[in-house]
Parts: C-alpha cells; sequence; structure tokens
C-alpha cells in the first residue's frame, strides 16, 4: 500500500522543489520507490528510476496529461477571477488522480504530492472567495470544527452542520464534483498520510517569487499570502482533528538552507516507512544477466521501444552488430574500452555502418560530455597550476582518463614546467587489467605523479585507502551516476565533500532520460537520470554549495556537466550531510567559477511535527 505525501504552502516557499527533490532522497536513504507527482512525474527506485519526464515505461496516465493542460490554461488567465479558481482547481484534480494511478502502476511505496486539491483549496480558497454570503451579509470567519465538517463532506458524503454551511462558502458544485468522483472511481478527492507545510514569511516567498524574473500571479501578494498561510494552517488543525493518524510536518523555512529543509522532510517520513532493502546486486553496467539477444528479440523490445522510437534514433540500433565497435558494445555494455572506441572514432574517417554507430543519440552525447569536460577542466587546471606548488587531482572511475589528460597534455604544450606540480590519484575496479599500465605510460611522458588504486569505489575501506592521500584540489566524478545505486552515490559525494580543499572543485556529470532509456530498460539496463536541478538538488544534499552548482549541457540536453563547491565545514563520509536546493532551474555555464569565499554553515531548520509516528561500471570517460 502506498504511503502519500503532500508538500503544502505558499508560493515561494520552495515546495515544488522539495516534492521532486523529498522522493530521490526518499528512495536513497530509506530503499523504498518513490514516486513524484507534480510539473512532472518521477519514480525513484534504489537501483534504477522507472520513471522521468520522457520516460515512461509502463504508461503516462491520461490524468496526468490533462493535468498538464489545464496547469497550462491557468497560467494564461490568472488575472481572471471566474476562470483561474476552476482551472486551477481541474489541474490539482487530476494531478491527485494521476498520483494515485502513478503509484498503482509502478508500485510507490511513498508518493510526494506537489500540493494536495483539498488543502490547497482550502488554504487558497480565501483569496478568491468573497467576504459576503450569498443573500449579501458579511461572511463569519470560518472555524476549525467548520473545515472538519467540510472534510467530512467531500470525502464521505455527510451534510453540512447549518452553522459551518453559513460561514463557508457555497460547496454545492464540490460536493456535485466530489460525489461524482466517489461514483464513478475517480481517484482525484482524497487527503495524504502526511502532510509537510513549508511555513514561510510571506515578505521572504515574496523575495525569492521576484528573483525569478517571471510576471507575478494575481495573488502573488504580502495581503493575499498572508491570507492563505493562515488559511493554511487552519485547515491543518482541522486535519488532525479529522484525521488524528494523519502526520502533519510544519517546517519553519523562512531563514533554512535548503539541504535542511529536505533533511526535516526525510525526517518526518521516515518513521512512517517501513524500511525495504535495496534489490539484490546487477551484472555489469547495470544489466540483467539475460542475454542481450533473447531481449532483442522480444516483443517489449520490438514494439514497445523500437517501432515507436523509431525516429528517435532507436532505427540505428539494429546496425550496431554488424560493426566491431558495436559488437564490442554488445559484448561488454559501456566499458572503459568502449568508451575509448567513441571517442577516438568520433573524429576518424568511418564507413557508413560505423558513423550510423557513432551518431546514436548517446554516443553522441558522450563525445559532447567530453569535449565540455576538456575545455572547463583545461582552464580550471591551468589557473590552479599557476597559483599553487602542488595540485592534487582525484579522480574515480578513472576508466582511460580522456577527460584529464587531454587538458593536461594541452597545458603541457604551452607550460611543460607545470607538470611537476600535478599529483594525479585515480581508482577504478579495472576487472581486465587494461587501465593501469596506459595510465602509467601517459603520465610519465607528462612527468606528474600518478597513484592508480584498484578496488571498489563504494567500500568503506576502500574510501579510507582513497583519504590517505589527503585532500584533493578538484575530484572527478564523472560517468557513474547513472550506474551506482544512489544510495552508494550519495555516500561517495559526501565523502568527496568532506575530502575536498575548502577551495576546492568537484566535477560531476548525468543524464536525463530520452527515447534510449526505453531501449536500454528492455535491454536489461538499469539507470538513474537526473533532469540538471534535480542532480543540483543530490548535490547540494550531499555537502556542496547547491546555489552556486554551475552547470553546461550538451546540444541535445541528454548530458550535463556540473560544477560544485563543498560547503565549509562538510561532513566526511561518516556524517550526515543532507541537503536540496531552492534553485529549480539551470543555465549553462562557458567556465568553472574560481571563487574561493564559502558561506559559513547555517543553523538547522526549526522543524515542528505532530504525532511523528556492490559498485556497478557504467559510461564512463575512457
Amino acid at each position: 500500500m502506498t504511503l502519500h505525501v503532500a508538500v503544502i504552502g505558499i508560493d515561494g516557499s520552495g515546495k515544488s522543489t522539495l516534492s521532486r527533490a523529498l522522493p530521490m532522497a526518499l528512495s536513497a536513504e530509506c530503499g523504498v520507490v518513490a514516486g513524484a507527482a507534480g510539473d512532472e512525474h518521477w519514480v525513484f527506485g534504489p537501483d534504477q528510476d522507472h520513471m522521468a519526464p520522457g520516460f515512461h515505461p509502463r504508461g503516462l496516465p491520461h490524468a496526468a496529461r490533462i493535468a498538464r493542460l489545464c496547469q497550462r490554461l491557468a497560467k494564461r488567465v490568472t488575472a481572471n477571477l471566474r476562470l483561474y479558481p476552476y482551472l486551477k482547481l481541474a489541474h490539482l484534480m487530476f494531478q491527485d488522480d494521476a498520483a494515485i494511478s502513478v503509484a498503482r502502476r509502478y508500485g510507490c511505496d511513498v508518493m510526494v504530492s506537489d500540493c494536495n486539491l483539498v488543502l490547497s483549496a482550502t488554504g487558497r480558497g480565501s483569496n478568491y472567495r468573497s467576504a459576503a454570503t450569498h443573500s449579501g451579509a458579511p461572511r463569519q470567519r470560518s472555524r476549525v470544527e467548520d473545515l472538519v465538517a467540510m472534510f467530512a463532506f467531500l470525502l464521505e458524503g455527510k451534510p453540512m452542520p447549518e452553522d459551518s454551511a453559513r460561514r463557508l462558502p457555497s460547496l454545492e458544485a464540490a460536493g456535485f464534483v466530489a460525489r461524482l468522483a466517489r461514483t464513478f472511481g475517480f481517484d482525484g478527492v482524497w487527503l495524504p498520510d502526511i502532510v509537510i507545510f513549508l511555513d514561510v514569511d510571506p515578505g521572504v516567498a515574496l523575495e525569492r517569487i521576484n528573483t525569478r524574473g517571471a510576471v507575478r500571479d494575481r495573488h502573488e501578494n504580502i495581503a493575499d499570502m498572508t491570507r492563505a498561510r493562515e488559511s493554511y494552517l487552519k485547515a491543518l488543525g482541522a486535519l488532525k482533528a479529522y484525521r488524528p493518524a494523519t502526520t502533519v510536518c510544519v517546517l519553519d523555512v523562512s531563514g533554512s538552507e535548503p539541504r535542511e529543509v529536505l533533511a526535516g522532510a526525510v525526517a518526518a517520513v521516515r518513521p512512517r516507512i517501513d524500511l525495504h532493502k535495496a534489490r539484490a546486486g546487477a551484472g555489469v553496467l547495470g544489466t540483467s544477466r539475460q542475454s542481450t539477444a533473447r531481449r532483442v528479440a522480444s516483443a517489449g523490445y520490438l514494439f514497445r521501444y523500437l517501432v515507436p522510437s523509431f525516429f528517435a534514433g532507436a532505427w540505428r540500433e539494429p546496425f550496431f552488430p554488424l560493426t566491431r565497435i558495436g559488437r564490442r558494445l554488445l559484448r561488454e555494455g559501456y566499458s572503459a574500452g568502449v568508451m575509448t572506441d567513441i571517442y577516438d572514432a568520433a573524429g576518424s574517417r568511418q564507413g557508413r555502418l560505423e558513423r550510423i554507430y557513432l551518431d546514436y543519440p548517446l554516443h553522441r552525447a558522450v563525445h559532447e560530455r567530453l569535449d565540455i569536460l576538456t575545455s572547463n577542466i583545461e582552464q580550471e587546471l591551468t589557473w590552479r597550476l599557476e597559483q599553487h606548488e602542488r595540485v592534487r587531482i582525484f579522480t574515480a572511475p578513472s576508466g582511460f582518463a580522456y577527460d584529464l589528460f587531454r587538458p593536461l597534455e594541452a597545458i603541457a604544450r604551452s607550460r611543460p614546467e607545470l607538470m611537476r606540480r600535478v599529483e594525479l590519484i585515480a581508482s577504478d575496479l579495472d576487472p581486465h587489467g587494461e587501465l593501469e599500465q596506459p595510465l602509467r605510460h601517459r603520465a610519465e611522458r607528462l612527468g606528474i605523479d600518478l597513484h592508480f588504486v584498484t578496488g571498489d569505489l563504494t567500500a568503506p575501506e576502500m574510501r579510507a585507502r582513497l583519504a590517505d592521500f589527503g585532500q584533493f584540489d578538484v575530484a572527478l566524478f564523472v560517468g557513474l551516476s547513472s550506474w551506482l545505486p544512489r544510495g552508494s552515490s550519495m555516500r561517495h559525494l559526501r565523502w568527496l565533500a568532506g575530502n575536498l580543499r575548502h577551495d576546492g572543485l568537484l566535477v560531476s556529470d548525468c543524464f536525463s532520460a530520452a527515447a534510449y532509456s526505453l531501449g536500454g530498460r528492455q535491454l536489461g539496463y538499469r539507470a538513474h537520470y537526473y533532469s540538471p536541478a534535480l542532480y543540483r538538488c543530490l548535490l547540494d544534499y550531499c555537502g556542496f554549495e547547491g546555489a552556486k552548482v554551475e552547470i553546461e549541457s550538451g546540444r541535445n540536453r541528454i548530458n550535463h556537466v556540473l560544477i560544485a563547491e563543498p560547503v565549509h565545514g562538510a561532513p566526511t563520509a561518516a556524517g550526515s550531510a543532507s541537503s536540496g536546493t531552492w534553485i529549480a532551474s539551470s543555465s549553462g555555464t562557458a567556465g568553472l567559477r574560481r571563487a574561493t569565499e564559502v558561506s559559513p554553515t547555517i543553523p538547522a531548520a526549526a522543524v515542528t511535527t505532530a504525532d511523528a509516528t556492490n559498485s556497478v561500471e557504467g559510461p564512463r570517460d575512457a
């Protein structure tokens, strides 16, 4: 049975960002399948994601599409007092129905919704209803018991007491819709099991809204937002009276860092979750052990992926076995050697079949990622080598470290004397023993110190060995965020945050879902997918400055490179860093930041809770 969580609050409180980041964190921290329902729909799992924007292996409910349409229409008529409230209510009603459908269809243990129809209408309704009754007499202020009666009327069909009816606006239309929904089994009218209310000073919320640069909605003003906040708090009191088993968590977010808010939300939900163990291991590169040939011949691959996605690049896949490099991909998955084939072959003359393979969208994306990494890392390393006598670089998984050696070789051509300042620590599983010698050969040609450490990056003893080298100036975590179980990725990122210098830098990457994602799933690949904003949340939660993260994306918006600075005093891997981010959008950047100022740690958020009850290889830089 799914545990339903609703994140509510006035505009500018950060509810949309938290509702996306919370299920991602819960999937890793609690080992559960957790979904997000809002502007986008996600289903996060501990070892693979089951749904993301543009990636719907089991389909997207029609209610989700209708909710999106109603939301767009509502945005266009925000100044129209007659149309906007009804379109907004329709948006929330279909969104709530979609939350139930997605949770059922994808087997979610937890579903986190951005708002809730009943609670949001109660909180925001005061901004749109008249202060007078239909007869023209002044309307008395509603009381908690009136809202309790309203919940019983909408959810159970119980008659409204006359006194309460006089203090509330007419509920005839709402009652009719609720009865209709119950009759036809429509799941758009319900109350959540857990409510997280983001309590923010309206003035602070308005400042955040102003920083977005968009035109403000009609209700985004101090008076309406203050009234909405008071209505929300009254509604929460009524909810506790109506359904005592509901957990109500009020987070004071006015002066809190995003990572503290996310940590508070996780703490509020965790007691209500029956912890599940992550699924048992996976095969090489996140695939199952069933033969690739058998999966390619399956009806799921042919008719659910290949035919519908034929013109989105899927037509290229049947040609892969006709090339040497394609056959190697089918044997090894995205190993270091396969990535080398993609990098080295991209700039050389190739036959038509090889071009079909290399122009596959995912293969173009990984090559674009290398170009982004090379240009940015060269700029950053040049500056650091000029400023410091010693620059310690850590890369894991290293692969053949093209993303480091290409910029280092470019620097060496003009400034060879700087190479003696480089200390490179590279680590990888290297199961076939093919990485160390080529890395040492390239390092010797440049005259840099190289330490190659073989082992499982996720093992505590391995991290202890790596920590003996001291703090790093630059750390790379590239090519593995999509393939490691999310909990392992988070632990590694926290360890990196605690083992970077105060002015150090993390270079990481992520991939968004696209047509190739469904094909990969049909072939047995297990992967995680992130939007740039969502991966920014993950970095912030793990001890990096989320608000300062810089992002550069490839042309097709599949691949994204992120540059992050650690929070001052970030905990080590043994600590329990946590975070999110208020910034829900990102823009590209042409170079790395060189800022050295770091903000002090902010005190934890005020939290009030009522009734709280093996590493896997993946596409890496060869």
